[in-house]
């Protein structure tokens, strides 16, 4: 231990605690707080009077003075005059000392300093504990003649505790004076940075294996464990506090010992060079390590051989024996990042780091076909069949070498609910019955010696007909490494694709002559039937169609506005349930202004919704909407207009992917249209605002894309490609599903489609929406301002709407979408746009655009309406396009080139609801 050489003053002090014990200043119950106060009032008297030159301990003659009985309980003047020493003290107290001071110095010894005070011979400290109410009695006071204590070290009973000090002056003529404002110093806690680093990663050849009774025990075996231990620093940081003013000092040893503390780390996997979405993988737990300031996990050797990325830094620290844990807040510079290779694991041979998992559900064209279909008896339910499973491998382009075989994994399945999860995920297989492969034979080593002839087939036997089952295809990479992924996996971020298998009894064979001719007789007779019958439906659909129109024009004519039934309408809101928000203006529509509102209560018109997620919807009470509201101030037309889109959106009927009405207000004005809330506006100002954020990262030389970035950047405002065709997908869901419904919306673009939490985009604005009928199937406008550059030839040249115009505006939408709201045409005026169109004019490839992405695009642009795709084609190809992205592909951003000329528009061009519209009345389009 140090040895420390004290001043005359400290060991005055120490002598004065050593000689005498002099109990808490004011904790006596017996005595009074003048009487308590005498003891170190008479100690400093005499000790000024008599031993002024000579140390305490030395001093005898001021041993009696410092005990209790030095004077009669009740006797004033025997205490006031401390016996024999003077006359009487003065009735001034002192002041309180100012600016106390308690810092740790060194070894956890702690530094106590105070101001001076005036008159002053001796000053008094003492210290308790903050959740207790009487300063410490078992404790000898501290006292010193100097204005500081220079080292003191505090019982260990203090280190887990917070504690205040507090110091009075005491002289022979005034007593003790008042004691200070009390000083809080805080407990010690470790001072350990978040950086840590990797001390050792060791190969063991035993499986790696985890509780069975967990949902990962069941689908994560690997073959091999892996141990890695993390190695940190560790320091103590104490804080002592007075009022405002906080000072730290650090010492390089925790009192305790590295041993009292327990270090939890954060231990995140980033990314693999061999990913394997089939099998969900348990987070490590750490725990102490066998070195010093080291702590150790096990996880399994696939993590290895995958070449996996991890990133880590502590998280907390844990003191046994305070009881306490501390959370550490890493910086971004402070998490490390290590590589786990068959190079840096001890243990590890060469030869294993190529053991790769099983590929699983990376195929396409799945079919299948009875074997000897023609020798099978259709009539036996219980008859067992057997199918040639033919299939494609998808092969890319990060993967070096191919499947040595494939397994089929085959079990009973049910079909998923929704539509979406049957896309992406095929049907729901609740059970194994077995599993077969094209290896006619094996090696002894496990390897594969014979392929049956048909590669990519596999027979699979034991089947009955009318049984849907699911069909799950592995590709086996190498035959040391069989871990296949679990069916009934509960998350469906981490689910295989199980392809649909169903075997149908085939159509009766006919087989005689007569048969076959009575038949075709009987086909042409009824189809000759069957044409008469369309071509009079026809004559009498077509003028009941002319009827219908020369009644609506004529209505039209006679009285735009028509007020609204207003008995038995479910969706007719009471203005009482329904709030406004008038500061939260959310937009402006064709008809007026749209604010944030409150619903009270549920809406009624949940009874005519057309399916229970509708009535989900609708059942929502007290729930934020959107209100479209009419001004008061608006003419018979408006009002006439605004009344048909709100009868055209009760007849849509609810679908996930619309901006769906809930009620409405229309026996009073002003009008109101209550639909959905979104929470993130229109996608065309959702994606520009991401594009003008990318864009600065780029000025700033900030490679967002890069996993290892230095800098700090927001990731929701950073898109990928994945999210965008998300978004693609499910609006062309939702416009799929209007023209199922038969309605032509008129106005697809970016401007009218609605961002909910920045996943999800729904289809709004049904002002330009109008219903076609059956024999026509398009709907002819009477003028209004059209956007030009989102319409089709025949849209511009004759003012005709169908569903393949609206093909076309979602293929330039497809173009907002990719370049981030980006303006399409830009530098050629709305009036040109017929001109540029019909000489075979169209928008380039942008960049960042996926070949097959701009494929569909191109489609949609087609100059005869009749070759357009339909929307369910569309959405199928986006689907798979969705489906096809790797996982190294869905996290990578886009980069955007600042120079395009599409992100730099003019400002007229930039206006989506003004330049780029033209007058639907005018006579001519140049």
């Amino acid at each position: 231990m140090k040895r420390v050489t004290f001043p005359i003053a400290s060991c005055a002090f120490i002598s004065l605690l050593s000689f005498v014990q002099i109990s808490s200043i004011n904790s006596h119950s017996s005595e009074s707080e003048e009487q308590s106060a005498n003891e170190p009032h008479c100690i400093a008297w005499c000790f000024v009077a008599k031993c002024s030159n000579e140390l305490l301990d030395h001093c005898k003659e001021c041993r009696p003075y410092g005990e209790k009985h030095l004077c009669k309980k009740d006797d004033d003047a025997c205490w006031s005059r401390c016996k024999d020493l003077g006359s009487g003290k003065s009735t001034e107290k002192l002041s309180a000392p100012r600016n106390l001071l308690v810092e740790y110095v060194s070894d956890f010894a702690l530094s106590i300093k105070w101001d001076a005070v005036d008159g002053a011979q001796l000053y008094v400290v003492q210290f308790k504990d903050v959740k207790e109410e009487r300063w410490w009695q078992d404790v000898p006071k501290l006292a010193t003649q100097e204005t500081q204590i220079a080292r003191f070290v505090p019982p260990s009973r203090m280190l887990c505790d917070e504690f205040e000090f507090r110091v009075a002056a005491v002289s022979h003529a005034s007593g003790v004076g008042e004691f200070s404002n009390s000083t809080l110093l805080g407990k010690p806690r470790p001072l350990m940075s978040a950086k840590m680093r990797v001390h050792s990663m060791e190969l063991n050849n035993t499986p790696f294996i985890i509780d069975s009774q967990s949902e990962e025990g069941d689908a994560y075996r690997p073959n091999g464990t892996l141990t890695i231990a993390l190695a940190y620093d560790v320091h103590s940081k104490i804080f002592c506090n007075y009022r405002w003013y906080k000072v730290e000092r650090q010492s390089l040893e925790w009192p305790f010992g590295n041993d009292d503390l327990e270090v939890q780390p954060t231990f995140h996997m980033m990314t693999c060079a061999d990913p394997d979405l089939g099998v969900a993988v348990p987070a490590p737990d750490f725990y102490k390590g066998k070195e010093p300031n080291t702590v150790e996990a096990k996880m399994g050797a696939d993590m290895m051989y995958r070449r996996c990325r991890f990133v880590y830094a502590v998280e907390e620290v844990r003191s046994r024996h305070c009881g306490s844990t501390y959370h550490i807040s890493a910086g971004y510079n402070e998490f490390s990042s290590v590589d786990i290779t068959c190079d840096k694991v001890t243990n590890c041979k060469k030869a294993e780091s190529s053991t790769k998992p099983p590929i699983c559900g990376q195929i396409q064209d799945f079919d299948f076909n009875v074997i000897n279909e023609d020798q099978v008896d259709w009539n036996d339910r219980d008859s067992r069949l057997a199918v040639n499973v033919s299939f494609t491998p998808i092969i890319r382009r990060s993967q070096t070498k191919k499947p040595l075989y494939y397994v089929a994994f085959y079990g009973n399945a049910v079909n998923y609910t929704n539509e979406e999860e049957r896309t992406f995920l095929g049907v729901n297989m609740t059970g194994i019955l077995g599993n077969v492969s094209n290896c006619a034979s094996f090696m002894p080593d496990g390897s594969c010696q014979e392929i049956s002839p048909s590669e990519n087939s596999i027979v699979i036997g034991n089947l009955t007909k009318g049984q849907l089952y699911g069909v799950m295809i592995c590709g086996v990479m190498d035959p040391k490494n069989l871990s296949f992924p679990s069916f009934d996996v509960k998350q469906k971020g981490l689910k295989i694709r199980n392809n649909a298998l169903m075997i149908q009894p085939p159509e009766p064979q006919k087989g005689l002559l007569w048969t076959i001719v009575a038949s075709i007789a009987l086909f042409l007779m009824c189809l000759l039937l069957l044409s008469l019958f369309l071509w009079n439906r026809h004559q009498r659909d077509d003028i009941r169609s002319k009827k219908l129109k020369l009644q609506v024009m004529k209505r039209e004519a006679e009285q735009r506005y028509t007020e609204m039934p207003k008995k038995d309408d479910l969706w007719e809101l009471e203005r009482r349930n329904l709030i406004i928000y008038d500061e939260k203006k959310l937009g402006s529509g064709a008809f007026g202004a749209v604010y944030l509102g409150r619903l009270i209560g549920a809406a009624k018109g949940s009874r005519d919704a057309q399916s229970t997620l509708g009535v989900n919807l609708m059942r929502a009470e007290n729930c934020e909407v959107a209100v479209k509201m009419l001004p008061e101030y608006a003419d018979e037309l408006s009002k006439s207009e605004f009344l048909r889109e709100i009868c055209l959106m009760k007849c849509l009927g609810y679908h996930e992917r619309l901006v769906n009405m809930l009620a409405c207000v229309t026996n009073s004005e002003p009008y109101c249209l209550v639909v959905e809330y979104c929470s993130d506006g229109d996608l065309l100002h959702f994606l520009r605002e991401r594009c003008a954020y990318m864009l600065k990262l780029d000025e700033e030389k900030i490679d967002y894309s890069d996993p290892n970035c230095e800098y700090s950047f927001d990731p929701d405002m950073v898109m990928t490609v994945k999210q965008l065709l998300m978004f693609a997908v499910q609006i062309s869901y939702g416009l799929e599903y209007l023209s199922q419904k038969g309605f032509v919306h008129r106005d697809v673009a970016a401007r009218n489609i609605l961002v909910h939490d920045k996943h999800y985009a729904k289809i709004g604005d049904f002002g330009l929406c109008r219903y076609i009928y059956a024999d026509s199937s398009n709907y002819k406008s009477k003028g209004g301002r059209l956007p030009v550059k989102w319409m089709s030839i025949e849209a511009i040249r004759h003012y005709e709407f169908t569903t393949s115009s609206d093909v076309w505006s979602f293929g330039v939408l497809m173009f907002e979408i990719i370049t981030l709201g980006g303006t399409p045409y830009p530098g050629i005026q709305p009036a040109d746009m017929l001109s540029f169109l019909e000489n075979h004019g169209r928008i380039p490839q942008p960049d960042n655009c996926p070949d097959e992405f701009y494929a569909v695009m191109e489609s949609c642009w087609k100059e005869k309406p009749e070759q357009r795709p339909a929307f369910p084609s569309i959405r199928q190809k986006l689907a798979a396009q969705l489906e096809s992205i790797t996982d190294d592909s869905c996290y990578s951003y886009l980069k955007l080139d600042a120079g395009k000329d599409y992100y730099n528009a003019s400002k007229r061009d930039r206006i989506e609801q003004a330049g780029d519209v033209i007058d639907g009345n005018s006579t001519t389009v140049s």
